[in-house]
């Protein structure tokens, strides 16, 4: 059996729930009109494989597909939705593929790029639209004009605002006739003001006047002298004042503790929700120090899907210190008993192929390998 390194992308034609399947180092089968191209897809989680109703079976399924493109050490095949929705329902998932032609078989670890899309999403693209909030429509402002002139009496406003504008047999004589008792009324408006002002005018000498005489004329008499025989009485002493009150306590504010990182066995700890810490963990994307010390404390707390969904999806995502982790747990070898309940050489051999294919001469990888498979 032939390696070849599979990876999965968006379909030509951008269509959701078609994608383009590449096999990279397959030399091109000989062309055979017998013969047409297969694949087999394994899930690593429970070893089942996707069958012809879109579900996982324990039997293997082959599933025919077409060819897009060939070339030297290259093959594309074109997968449709009965293939492509199980396998973006859990992209952190790994797969392991085999193709056929004829009396040709490779096999390798199936990479999922970015951009495939399940069929379902085709009905999104409206809803995504929708959600988009509308801009702002600028609206003119509204000018209000300002009435400088005097406020006009009610009997005589109304004669003149309720008249229509588009009243077109209003008489001219009235119109002039209320332009000139308007005008007269602005006159008499200002009139009476300029004669306000030369009131105050007129009044304000002589009160300067009368204020200078009253600060330049002496007293006109001295008060009487105290007879001695009269005593001093001296005035009541002032009551001692009170002491200003203590302030209250005030209650001394403690600032609640920050939640703990997103991916850390603190934060495992104070959720029950599996999918959302691995979601929250992932999106921080951690170094390999923090995955594999989430990894030890879910193992602890008995919370193996979080270890195996975290060993997977580092390790399909080319973390080659992970993978080697995770095929160390099913490696006869190394195997303790755990979340991993028996030791499995075939899986271990899938994921120290996944490690060399990341780093051909990884030394440890090569050797179990290679012991495995005698």
């Amino acid at each position: 059996m032939k390696k070849t390194l599979p990876e999965l992308k968006p379909a030509l034609n951008q269509m959701p729930g078609y994608a383009l399947l590449t096999l990279q180092g397959w030399e091109i089968p000989a062309a055979s009109l017998d013969s047409s191209y297969e694949v087999c897809i394994q899930r690593n989680q429970d070893s089942r494989f996707l069958g012809a109703d879109k579900k996982w079976t324990p039997t293997q399924t082959w599933h025919q597909v077409d060819a897009t493109e060939s070339q030297n050490e290259f093959v594309a095949l074109t997968l449709g939705p009965n293939v492509v929705d199980p396998l973006v329902e859990n992209p952190q998932m790994t797969y392991l593929l085999q193709a056929r032609f004829g009396e040709e078989l490779a096999q390798g670890v199936m990479r999922i790029r970015e951009g495939v899309l399940s069929s379902h999403a085709s009905g999104l693209t409206g809803e995504a639209v929708s959600r988009i909030a509308k801009p702002f429509e600028t609206v003119a402002p509204v000018v209000t004009a300002v009435n400088t002139a005097p406020e006009v009496p009610p009997a005589v406003t109304p004669s003149v605002a309720a008249e229509p504008a588009n009243q077109a047999k209003s008489s001219p004589a009235m119109i002039i006739a209320a332009i000139v008792l308007v005008l007269l009324l602005i006159a008499a408006y200002f009139a009476w003001r300029w004669y306000q002002n030369q009131q105050q005018v007129a009044v304000a000498p002589p009160t300067v006047a009368t204020e200078a005489a009253a600060v330049t004329t002496p007293p006109t008499a001295e008060p009487p002298a105290a007879t001695p025989a009269e005593p001093a009485v001296a005035p009541p002493a002032a009551p001692p004042a009170a002491p200003p009150p203590e302030p209250a306590p005030v209650a001394a504010v403690v600032a609640p503790p920050p939640p703990p990182a997103a991916c850390s066995s603190e934060a495992l700890a104070a959720t029950k929700d599996d999918l959302s810490f691995i979601q929250a963990c992932l999106r921080t994307t951690p170094d390999t120090e923090k995955v594999l010390a989430v990894i030890e404390s879910a193992k602890t707390a008995k919370r193996c899907d979080v270890a195996h969904r975290l060993y997977a999806f580092k390790g399909q995502a080319g973390d080659v210190v992970i993978a080697l982790a995770y095929a160390k747990e099913f490696d006869p070898k190394s195997f303790t008993a755990g979340c991993v309940t028996a030791a499995d050489k075939n899986t271990a051999l899938y994921w120290y192929d996944l490690v060399l294919a990341r780093d051909a001469n990884h030394a440890e990888a090569k050797e179990r390998a290679e012991a495995l498979r005698k």
